[in-house]
């Protein structure tokens, strides 16, 4: 592995010392360097009774073990510190690595230990990844150093996990939109799956809008795929009007009903690994599937803002400004008064390209937008340039496909029954309006391109997006980025990978510092973090990220 640390908030001596002490550690600037590091080290081990056994079964340097070390007189130097932070990480001697000085230059080691200073290099020590990706200071955690109590814990300005995930509380609610995309006569009702840490603290949330999540049908979307063979079309030259709209969503009443709790629970969510990084941390995950989708109402609209007020209907939920029910009953109200009402989307494809949606809504609540590989208008993914395309690995898909395979209603037999000769009409209409014949841009494409929309976007956003993505290609982000107003805080991340997730990478600190911005932006730290702007991987040597203006 190679170091790339963007997370990392430089602190002065005094302030580390005094967050190490709050974890426990004896340090203070009046011991020697020695004396400082072997404090260190057997707190590290603080779950053996004896101490020296771990110490004697490291090394100091390739002649001596660490224990007979620290019983000598001989001076700490910068060799044998890093000889011993290495292995602290996880590294081991004569097998990764039989130069100590070689191998740091090889992983490019971002600690810089200089005598008198040794304070600072254990603090850093403490938030550098391990050789098996995690944080030092994780790995202790999880270990026991400090009481997993369902309180926030903060090092280095960011949120530690001390929230028990093995006492979660697990509710399902109905957020009434102001909808009626079914045209049934009543509003639809959107199913939201919410986790959350059982504290008394009001919490953020991490919210992904995922129309996978309650299910997809693969057999309705092969039947309507199309056949990709035939002539093209010589097509006449023509003139295209379109008007870009806000989206006007129904009158909701007011609601005189009594409160309650959540009625249904769940034992299990296909969850995004991100997401279960923060519910450790002191956030609520909740997981949204919108119109059209199992256990909601209305019709799969497919990109349009419909959709997207589905999703924002639940970030007003969270503020108070919208009514969710017990169940479809709709005789009994839920309050979210465990949200402290900040919300970051997280999120890949579809679910990227809904934070984006989402962003441009302006809606109040909406802090962060964590957008990976995310689609900026729609008509740019299944369309070029008045041709129709596939986007890379699904040949014959177009959106009234996607409209068939996350209309996951269709999976409720009994829903089925009731409705699907309307959802046919209804998709009918969709495979009409979205017009392969011609594949020109029209109101369809232009009601689904969020461009138009991004002076109204006021949430900091944080996009990452493959170089090599044939299935929403780079233009997506450089289109929506350049969108952005100047007044927005923005952030991406360049990979050189395809359509991929990049938060479990080795070579980036990417999770800690998605830790460090939302610390700030939703728990209220004043830590002083400054992500660039712009963070590229250079794809001419192995593991190498570079901030670039």
């Amino acid at each position: 592995m190679k170091y790339n640390q963007f997370s990392y908030i430089p602190r002065l001596a005094d302030a580390c010392e005094q967050e190490l002490q709050a974890l426990g550690f004896e340090l203070n600037k009046r011991q020697s360097d020695k004396e400082t590091l072997e404090h260190f080290c057997r707190k590290i081990f603080f779950n053996y009774k004896d101490t020296d056994y771990p110490l004697h079964n490291l090394i100091a340097d390739f002649e001596t073990d660490l224990l007979t070390f620290f019983k000598s007189d001989r001076p700490l130097t910068a060799d044998i510190f890093y000889t011993i932070a290495l292995q602290l990480l996880g590294f081991t001697p004569h097998v990764d690595f039989t130069d100590t000085t070689d191998f740091l230059e090889k992983i490019d080691f971002p600690i810089n230990y200089q005598k008198g200073h040794v304070i600072e290099a254990l603090y850093h020590l403490l938030v550098s990844r391990q050789k098996g990706g995690m944080t030092l200071l994780d790995d202790l955690i999880s270990k026991g150093l400090i009481p997993v109590d369902n309180d926030y814990h903060f090092f280095n300005g960011k949120s530690l996990a001390t929230f028990d995930t093995n006492d979660l509380i697990r509710e399902v609610v109905y957020v009434q939109s102001p909808l009626d995309t079914d045209q049934d006569g009543q509003l639809d009702l959107i199913k939201v799956n919410i986790i959350r840490p059982n504290t008394s603290h009001q919490v953020p949330t991490m919210m992904t809008a995922s129309p996978y999540h309650e299910g997809t049908n693969g057999v309705a979307n092969d039947k309507k795929l199309y056949k990709m063979e035939g002539d093209l079309a010589i097509k006449s030259a023509g003139k295209i009007s379109v008007e870009t709209r806000d989206f006007e969503p129904l009158e909701t009443p007011e609601l005189d009903l009594p409160v309650g709790d959540a009625e249904e629970s769940f034992s299990f969510i296909d969850s995004y690994t991100l997401n279960d990084y923060f519910l450790a941390r002191g956030f609520a995950n909740i997981y949204i599937s919108g119109v059209g989708t199992a256990g909601s109402n209305g019709f799969m609209t497919s990109g349009d803002y419909a959709q997207v007020e589905s999703f924002k209907a639940v970030i007003d939920w969270l503020n108070g400004r919208a009514i969710a029910f017990s169940s479809h009953r709709r005789d009994q109200k839920v309050l979210a008064d465990w949200s402290n009402g900040l919300v970051c989307t997280t999120g890949k494809s579809y679910l990227g390209t809904m934070s984006t949606a989402l962003a441009t809504t302006g809606v109040e609540g909406l802090k962060v937008i964590i957008a990976e590989s995310a689609i900026s208008s729609w008509y740019d993914y299944y369309r070029e340039n008045g041709l129709v395309c596939s986007p890379g690995g699904y040949p014959g898909e177009d959106l009234d496909v996607l409209t068939e395979l996350t209309y996951s209603r269709n999976l409720l037999s009994g829903d089925y029954l009731r409705n699907n000769a309307h959802y046919q009409e209804l998709l009918d209409e969709q495979s009409s309006e979205l017009d392969r014949t011609s594949g020109d841009y029209n109101q369809f494409w232009h009601d689904r391109n969020y461009l138009p929309h991004a002076d109204k976007v006021k949430a900091t956003c944080v996009y990452t997006h493959g170089l090599q993505d044939w299935n929403v290609k780079p233009r997506h982000i450089f289109n929506i980025f350049n969108a952005l107003p100047s007044s927005v805080e923005k952030h991406a991340f360049l990979h050189n990978g395809e359509h991929v997730y990049m938060h479990n990478w080795q070579s980036i600190d990417f999770r800690e510092s998605m830790n460090a911005l939302l610390s700030q932006k939703l728990l209220g730290q004043d830590n002083h973090f400054v992500l660039p702007t712009l963070i590229w991987q250079d794809n001419s040597q192995e593991q190498a990220w570079t901030s670039l203006a």
